[in-house]
């Protein structure tokens, strides 16, 4: 079965150690895809903090601005919330290295 999925993809998880299965589940499914946290905060509905990831294909990470657009469409809250995390995608992009996940 084939699905299109456009990348990157934002997404929460309440629990930090729910992320190393979600890795481990898209990696199996795709290894090209790569699975980072990139913020921790709340969504823009309220709530407790949440853990927040992108997923993307490995070697095209995604621009600071694409990676706002995508957490916005997902629901993190930019009034309450700061990317500090993420600003590793960017080192990354920049020194040509590509961290796994």
């Amino acid at each position: 079965m084939h699905a299109k999925v456009e990348l990157p993809k934002a997404f929460s998880v309440r629990d930090e150690h729910e992320f190393f299965p979600i890795q481990h589940l898209l990696g199996k499914m795709n290894p090209r895809l790569v699975v980072k946290r990139v913020a921790t905060g709340v969504h823009v509905n309220g709530g407790s903090t949440v853990y927040w990831g992108l997923v993307y294909l490995n070697g095209e990470p995604p621009s600071k601005k694409k990676v706002e657009i995508t957490l916005r469409e997902a629901g993190f809250d930019f009034a309450h919330n700061v990317l500090t995390q993420a600003a590793a995608l960017w080192t990354n992009e920049s020194s040509g290295t590509e961290e796994e996940a």
